[in-house]
């Protein structure tokens, strides 16, 4: 004997919550077999299929609750969130505000006002993000992931004073944690506002427990310095704070992968090409890499021991110079103080726990676990391979130089594929190979063909200038100079210019 339509409902609604997500579809389905204008049946159905990723299903399904119950906001809440699911967030957002309009209950509203202004702020409408974060707190209360999204998006809008009081406001909420300290670093790094990014960062090495952004975000900083003083300094700085990451931390392999790499760009820029290289291979072999101690520093031959290895006594002076600058928290300090003036005014006091102070433990070497798979995400690999063309342009190593330009030439991101193709024929070039000129044509070709699709592909138009710069062809690349804004014009007019005087540009 079957159940009947409630019993159905109710246990699709049991294995859905018991993540049993097939059986709860299949329950669905059988409850609509019962009853086929169910409400309740086919939301059961269409969250079964959005648990499964089946968001066409899922979609199809909503509406149909819709259908049958058309006065219940919360119908309208799941429809639209399937349309975001989906990536079709113009949809989303008339389903959100359709449910808005008919009423939600209470334990939806907030979980609305807040994926709306998500999905706002993905359609770069950051002024209704903000005014949609807003609506959900009042609604959620305190919560850190609306705090980052609204700081972000002041900052996107324009307004980074309200952006950092954002930011500031995660700051007191989470003191310890870097992410308040975060973004307010990077909305001053935005703004060239250095000397204040550089206090923010001081700030968070003061008060945040270390994390590997904390290390990592030293980096650009150090970078901005060194384009605005062109002094070297600052980039030997930013290796010394990837390798005191590396040493203070115990990363995980993916943290690995992007120190090495990060280590590898700074080198680039060094014009360091082996040294870029090492990090690079290092980062195809993070693993061994970092369990035999590679050092992303160039360290003297008297701090090395076997395999290249640092010393464990540099490590562990640069382990305690950075334990001591992030030992001054003063919350941690209030707190012992507070503590201990208990203790002193009322000695006797039962309610006070003793306190125990542990003995100091001995350094540990870390390791990373050897049956760990290392992945790559392919912005990563293109961001090797970009590195890698650049280090082997700095050795003058022509077959590599192609061998990796060759990887990025079939790359899906559209950047790394210019920067491949470019690459290939500017080796040609440097060969002295006598196709490398009807090559640049078949990539002028290319470039163009890829405008007409998208003539917004302003990337696509400076490779098409540094073609013709390449080719000696001045005129056609102040003619396409012409038609660009000012400020992508002027550093192209520079390397023209530059290429007229018999100079060399990379």
């Amino acid at each position: 004997m079957g159940l009947s339509l409630e019993e159905y409902i109710a246990d699709s609604q049991l294995a859905f919550m018991q993540g049993k997500y097939d059986e709860s579809l299949r329950l669905a389905k059988l409850a609509l077999a019962e009853n086929a204008n169910s409400a309740d049946a086919y939301q059961c159905a269409a969250n079964a299929y959005m648990s499964k990723a089946d968001y066409s299903s899922a979609i199809g399904n909503y509406k149909k609750a819709i259908e049958y119950d058309s006065n219940n906001g919360d119908r309208y809440f799941n429809l639209a969130y399937a349309y975001a699911s989906d990536n079709q967030q113009a949809k989303a957002l008339e389903m959100f505000a359709k449910a808005d309009e008919v009423g939600c209950s209470p334990n939806v509203v907030g979980q609305l006002y807040k994926i709306m202004a998500m999905v706002c702020f993905e359609l770069q409408r950051y002024d209704d993000a903000i005014l949609n974060f807003t609506k959900a707190e009042r609604i959620i209360g305190i919560d850190m992931d609306i705090l980052q999204r609204k700081a972000l998006s002041y900052s996107m809008s324009g307004d980074t004073s309200a952006g950092i009081e954002v930011a500031n406001q995660m700051k007191l909420l989470a003191p310890t944690e870097y992410l308040g300290y975060r973004i307010a670093f990077n909305i001053l790094l935005q703004e060239e506002r250095l000397d204040e990014a550089e206090k923010e960062l001081d700030r968070a090495e003061r008060f945040a427990k270390p994390s590997k952004d904390v290390f990592l975000d030293w980096v650009p900083y150090e970078v901005a310095r060194y384009h605005m003083e062109h002094d070297r300094t600052y980039l030997t700085n930013a290796i010394d704070k990837i390798f005191q990451g590396l040493c203070v931390l115990s990363p995980k392999v993916g943290d690995v992968i992007e120190s090495y790499v990060t280590a590898a760009d700074v080198y680039v820029q060094m014009e360091n090409g082996d040294m870029a290289l090492k990090c690079l291979n290092a980062a195809e072999n993070p693993i061994q890499s970092y369990n035999l101690g590679f050092s992303v520093k160039e360290v003297p031959e008297l701090e090395l021991i076997s395999e290249g290895r640092p010393s464990e006594q540099l490590i562990n002076r640069v382990v305690a110079e950075v334990r001591r600058k992030y030992g001054d928290r003063r919350l941690e300090a209030m707190g012992r103080e507070m503590a201990a003036k208990a203790r002193r005014s009322n000695p006797d006091a039962e309610n006070i726990t003793p306190v125990v102070t542990p003995e100091p433990e001995e350094p540990k070497t870390r390791k990373l676990d050897s049956s760990e798979n290392a992945t790559y995400s392919p912005d990563m690999l293109d961001r090797i391979n970009r590195l890698y063309v650049a280090a082997y342009t700095l050795t003058n190593d022509t077959a590599n130089i192609k061998a990796y330009a060759s990887r990025l030439a079939s790359s899906g991101n559209p950047q790394s594929k210019y920067i491949g193709k470019y690459s290939l024929v500017k080796a040609l070039k440097a060969e002295g190979n006598a196709q490398a000129d009807e090559e640049y044509r078949r990539l002028l070709k290319y470039l163009r063909n890829e405008m007409i699709k998208d003539p917004s592909d302003m990337t696509a138009m400076s490779f098409r200038v540094q073609c013709h710069i390449d080719l000696g062809e001045y005129d056609e690349a102040e003619a396409l100079c012409s038609i660009l804004s000012e400020d992508m014009a002027a550093p192209l007019r520079s390397q023209i210019e530059e290429a007229r005087n018999g100079g060399d540009v990379q």
